[in-house]
């Protein structure tokens, strides 16, 4: 007899309740699914109540959204408490207008200052959000920037080193003299593009590593991340407005002046902000303001003067030994895991804990089984706990990898062969007490949490296991957390405001690849994922609609069914053609050979905080139905590597899978897109990621000011 669809139903109602429930209190109730797998700003809450913010930023914006975007997602991963957030709208059209509305209605420290009428121009601009903040270092940072861990917190121990300093600019790869690792290529300002494996993360971490914190002094400081200390302003004023209203010189006037004040302009060199260079004109747009302006500004200050200074400038290259070491540093990924290592008789030596292990493993440990393998085969001695009861189960899902293991028979054991380790890492909320105890006995390990889903939406509200998991996210002071989603990072935000970093997901293109694949058959082959133990991934509802497809296109199609046992499918359904056609419980390899020999992955769940599976089919040329509602925005195009669906209606699931179904044309072109889009998440790009966030983490200010205080200890 056919199972119930209540286990179904309650699992369905209970997402979309907490579901909902989140978005009204993390103030995203108006973001549509796309949206909310897009990157995201959620800010953590201001500390001290109403005291005075120590920084401000400074963003100036006209359109251009999705730089936008980035640049204050990457603000809110990185703020310190002490800061406000002021973005300045000139004059931009919808959608951006009304993207900075929802923003600033979901946060406190953010505030829009609107600019619709004329005159706009950046320098307006900049000149109203330096009045309305309150900081006592005021940061004009481009919207076509992302920054790096720890950024603000160095650019004020660069303040603080020296009371003359009253300017402050970090190095980037796009910025004139304060660019690495070439300043110039082929007589033109260089942009130094980042290699497609490094992560923008991971060059702000090898900046940290590598700078030697000279603070060279330099008569002008790039605009692109301009901090100005407060009392420079109240010194020598604002910008001039006047003569360079659209941008251009502004920031290098406002250099001269603070320099006549008695002030000095440096660069941070252990901070690193990535700039993609504007967007807002052409190059040759960008080349006739600033030569308009720069002969206005030298009409200003007088030619010798300038002259001067730019000789100054030019004559002692302020950064051209740490972009020496960088060329070397990011030649290639061994060169940077070794530049990132924190001093060679401490190198990075993380351990990944796993709690458990189900039969043939999981989308969550193989997420780990390769990215540490990525991690250990750049020559990173990471490791993965298990508890030695699994064992026979990592022998038999892992024989590959059966190097990166480590079990242990109890807590004290685990402590033990954590003795060389300087970061352990929870992979499920059941594994954040151990690496909370772990880290009160080790004051010096990074303790971090790789969060693989949301792990509250299993459970029902109240129940021991959701409060259990809704502790996990804040159980542990300073812990770092990240995920392979935007989706995923945003909820974990939304609910406990807190930051969480971004890594990249992994796809094994030795397992999971497209050759040899089987186009010629005849027979459309659609294939699915059930699992009868997990409602949330809609087994029922899935086998009912392979089952609908299968009594409509008839001899057309061939349906295949993986993931549990025959006797567990049988409590589904007892369709005879259902059962025939179940593959049981795959390795990697046969999931592989699987998805090759198909047309159509089907993935009906709730959500998905990621759709490994599904990242996985188009690897292997085959088309994934994935669901709306969750994380598979990170790679899924609607229509065009994919097709998207709206898995709480079963009759819409149906609708657009023997849509998709009916389309050879359209299933050959998207899936050359599948394999084109899957072609970027590899393992070593992964497992780069995740070493940039951990290298961070331990280079962080805070983190080493509280080492530094165990050793006094």
């Amino acid at each position: 007899m056919p199972a119930s669809e209540e286990p179904e139903a309650i699992a369905r109602v209970a997402f979309l309740s907490r579901f909902e429930e989140l978005r009204r209190t993390g103030g995203l109730e108006d973001l549509d699914d796309r949206e909310m797998g897009s990157p995201w700003p959620v800010f953590a809450k201001a500390r001290g109540g109403s005291k005075r913010p120590r920084i401000s930023v400074i963003v100036c914006v006209h359109d251009a959204l999705e730089d936008l975007r980035r640049c204050l997602v990457s603000v809110a991963r990185h703020l310190t408490p002490d800061a406000e957030v002021i973005v300045v709208d000139d004059g931009s059209a919808e959608p951006t207008a009304g993207f900075l509305t929802r923003v600033e209605a979901s946060t406190s420290r953010l505030r829009v200052v609107r600019n619709q009428d004329e005159p706009h121009g950046y320098t307006i601009a900049a000149n109203l959000g330096l009045r309305a903040a309150h900081g006592e270092y005021v940061v004009l940072l481009n919207s076509d920037t992302e920054v790096t861990s720890g950024w603000l917190e160095r650019i004020v121990a660069c303040g603080e080193s020296d009371p003359a300093i009253g300017i402050i600019g970090p190095v980037s790869n796009a910025a004139t003299h304060q660019s690495v690792p070439s300043v110039r290529t082929g007589g033109e300002w260089a942009t130094n593009p980042l290699p497609h494996w490094l992560p923008v993360d991971g060059m702000g971490a090898v900046v940290a590593a590598l700078a030697t914190r000279e603070r060279p002094r330099v008569p002008f400081v790039n605009g692109f991340c301009y901090v100005v200390r407060r009392r420079v302003l109240e010194s020598v004023g604002y910008l001039d407005e006047e003569r360079f209203a659209s941008g251009y010189c502004e920031e290098n006037d406002l250099s001269v002046r603070a320099r006549s004040a008695g002030f000095q302009g440096v660069i941070a060199d252990d901070v690193f902000v990535f700039h993609a260079k504007s967007r807002s004109y052409t190059p040759e747009g960008r080349k006739r303001l600033a030569k308009r302006n720069y002969a206005s500004f030298v009409e200003k200050h007088g030619k010798e003067t300038i002259a001067a200074l730019v000789g100054e400038l030019e004559g002692q290259p302020p950064v051209a030994a740490l972009g020496e070491r960088l060329a070397s540093a990011i030649a290639d990924p061994r060169a940077f895991v070794d530049a990132i290592q924190e001093g060679k008789s401490d190198p990075l030596r993380p351990v990944f804990i796993l709690p458990g292990l189900a039969r043939r493993g999981s989308g969550g440990s193989h997420s780990v089984v390769q990215e540490v393998g990525g991690m250990r085969d750049l020559g990173v001695a990471a490791r993965i706990a298990v508890p030695a009861t699994v064992m026979a189960r990592v022998e038999d899902a892992y024989p590959d990898r059966l190097d990166a293991f480590v079990p242990y028979d109890d807590e004290a054991a685990l402590a033990e062969l954590m003795a060389d380790a300087n970061a352990v890492v929870a992979t499920h909320f059941r594994s954040v007490s151990l690496v909370k105890r772990l880290a009160e006995l080790r004051r010096d390990l990074v303790p971090a949490y790789y969060v693989q889903d949301y792990e509250p939406f299993f459970a029902p509200p109240g129940s021991d296991s959701a409060d259990q998991a809704l502790a996990t996210y804040t159980a542990i002071p300073g812990q770092l957390l990240f995920a392979k989603t935007h989706w995923l990072c945003t909820v974990v935000s939304a609910a406990h405001g807190v930051p969480v970093a971004k890594v990249s997901p992994s796809i094994d293109h030795e397992i999971y690849h497209a050759k040899g694949r089987g186009d010629g058959s005849s027979v459309l082959r659609i294939v699915a994922m059930v699992r009868p133990r997990t409602p949330r991934r809609q087994p029922l509802t899935t086998v009912r609609t392979l089952e609908r497809l299968r009594r409509t296109l008839g001899a057309d199609v061939e349906t295949v069914t993986f993931g549990c046992e025959p006797h567990e499918l049988a409590q589904l359904t007892d369709d005879q053609a259902t059962m025939d056609g179940h593959a049981g419980v795959l390795t990697r390899v046969d999931v592989a050979e699987l998805l090759r020999s198909a047309d159509i992955f089907l993935d009906l769940s709730i959500y998905q905080a990621f759709g490994r599976t599904a990242l996985e089919a188009m690897a292997c040329g085959c088309v994934p139905v994935v669901p709306s509602a969750g994380g598979a925005w990170e790679y899924a195009q609607p229509g065009v590597n994919a097709i998207v669906t709206r898995t709480d209606d079963e009759a819409v699931c149906f609708a657009d899978a023997l849509r998709i179904a009916r389309d050879d044309a359209a299933r050959r072109a998207m899936s050359a897109a599948g394999r084109e889009t899957a072609g970027r998440y590899t393992v070593e790009r992964a497992a780069l990621s995740e070493l940039s966030v951990l290298a961070a983490a331990r280079l962080h200010p805070a983190r080493k000011r509280s080492r530094k205080l165990v050793r006094r200890g």
